[in-house]
């Protein structure tokens, strides 16, 4: 950055922080001392690491710069971090996991390990060398076992004669070595799987085309066995579309967003829908919400939504305090504007705070060439130290007090307990966590009982994996199974996060 670009920026945000001062600020309200100076494409996904620097994954592209990177690091003021190595496109792009020291990262059609460098770990090979027994297609979803194996989805060649398996699969399994697990069959349906869920009892939720799975019918949100078969206890009776979201609740409910229909002949397109453990839909939740993006246009084959309007990804992020976020590329949700922010409570019904008509902007990319119009947020986290993030494809947020022009791709607001008067001596809750580190469970040992207290378990993304009511003194938390590295023990009294312990899970 030019000398005169840094002074521009430290007077706009010296600017915007005095405007700040004067008002109490609010969760979700925008924190102008963070911004990034990333010009296109969009940010994919992000993880905070321990040092507070930020990984990014996306199509990341800077001012003057002509190389489109996979992916990046920022200082904890979002400034770029030029250490980070970083090469074109192979490094990343789509969904980062972290395990242990190291991030694995989907790339394409590929899966690579990283350190926090940025250099690709040489003790993970990429998927295609394993030719000829198995040729990447098409890139879907992954999921990462504690002992850093993988199973990834999509579309792709599986050449194993001698076990017969050979030709298109779409659910496959490799060893944390990166070479294909060939004492796992891979499973197949006929059409490619894009998303993938775990389930706390070791099953997958799975989305994706086709109509069947190894020739048994199912529908396009479906269940499998930790082997891969499938579950027929489960069926959600969405034939048609497909789910980019899925969060399993702590009762065995499961939020599903995206694009679907119940039946592919219904009129009614939907966006989001809460299902019951056996699949079916669940009655108490919205599940007709509006979901809308411009333009309004007519049906351009058979099947199409009832208009292109509505042909919009519908994101969703659930938060510690129960309530939802809805996010993506929508201008309009139940008929409000609302640009690619929506809260929703906990049973999926618009709220008008804190978004109402702010918001992120809007940007051309390729010059409008293409008419490829960006303003989405693609993701949200809750980061230890209690902020939120989010980031997506956008130039501009307003958080409907502060409305600052600079912020792009990735930006930090205030978090849900901001403004939260702290515990006085006395009042704290004497909260202990132990054993530390911790491999199959660790105890949560609280002075105090919070009145509707909540433990939440966070992992490296800030991601809730554990969520239960408190109910003593002393609270047992399960962690085997949970990949290793550091977690985040938070404690909740009546929705407000009230104390947070770091735990290593082994």
């Amino acid at each position: 950055m030019s000398t005169t670009n840094h002074k521009r920026y430290n007077t706009v945000a010296a600017l915007l922080l005095g405007a700040a001062a004067a008002v109490a600020q609010q969760p979700f309200d925008l924190d102008p001392s963070f911004w990034t100076t990333i010009e296109t494409i969009n940010v994919y996904d992000i993880a905070i690491l321990n040092d507070g620097k930020i990984l990014l994954s996306g199509r990341i592209q800077y001012p003057g710069s002509s190389n489109v990177t996979g992916s990046g690091r920022l200082h904890p003021d979002g400034s770029r971090d030029l250490s980070y190595q970083t090469f074109p496109y192979s490094t990343g792009g789509g969904k980062l996991t972290p395990w242990t020291d190291k991030f694995y990262v989907s790339a394409g059609q590929t899966i690579r390990r990283l350190d926090a460098q940025g250099l690709i770990d040489p003790m993970f090979q990429s998927l295609n060398n394993n030719a000829p027994l198995f040729s990447s297609f098409q890139g879907g979803d992954y999921h990462v076992y504690p002992d850093g194996s993988v199973v990834i989805t999509g579309s792709h060649t599986v050449n194993v004669p001698d076990s017969g398996w050979t030709g298109s699969h779409h659910m496959i399994w490799f060893n944390n070595d990166g070479t294909l697990d060939l004492t796992r069959r891979p499973r197949k349906g006929n059409g490619a799987v894009m998303r993938i869920q775990p389930q706390p009892d070791g099953k997958f939720l799975l989305s994706g085309g086709g109509a069947t799975w190894e020739g048994v019918p199912k529908p396009s949100i479906y269940r499998v066995h930790a082997d891969g078969t499938l579950d027929t206890t489960f069926n959600s009776g969405i034939y048609w579309g497909l789910a980019y979201s899925m969060t399993v609740l702590e009762d065995g409910r499961i939020l599903a967003s995206g694009l679907f229909k119940t039946e592919f002949s219904s009129p009614d397109t939907l966006h989001f829908v809460r299902l019951m453990p056996d699949g079916s839909l669940d009655p108490t939740f919205n599940n007709s919400l509006e979901v809308v993006r411009m333009p309004w246009l007519s049906p351009e084959w058979p099947g199409d939504p009832r208009y292109f309007g509505q042909f919009t990804i519908a994101l969703h992020t659930r938060l510690s305090n129960g309530r939802i976020v809805l996010h993506g590329p929508h201008a309009f949700v139940e008929g409000e504007p609302r640009y690619g922010l929506a809260m929703l409570d906990e049973n999926g019904f618009l709220l008008d705070e804190p978004f109402g008509t702010s918001g992120c902007g809007s940007y051309l990319y390729n010059g409008g060439t293409y008419n490829y119009l960006y303003n989405s947020i693609d993701g949200i986290l809750e980061a230890p130290d209690g902020h939120i993030y989010i980031w997506g494809a956008y130039h501009g947020y307003d958080d409907g007090t502060t409305n600052d022009p600079t912020q792009r791709f990735v930006s930090r607001l205030y978090g849900l307990n901001v403004g939260l008067a702290p515990l006085s001596p006395g009042e704290g809750l004497g909260v202990r966590v132990y054993p530390n580190p911790a491999s199959t469970q660790l105890t949560v040992e609280l002075e105090r009982i919070p009145a509707q207290g909540e433990l939440v378990l966070r992992d490296a993304l800030g991601r809730a994996v554990r969520r239960e009511r408190i109910t003593g003194q002393h609270h047992t938390l399960g962690v085997l199974g949970l990949p290793a590295g550091l977690y985040l023990v938070e404690v909740y009294a009546q929705g407000a996060r009230m104390a947070a312990e770091r735990v290593v899970v082994e």
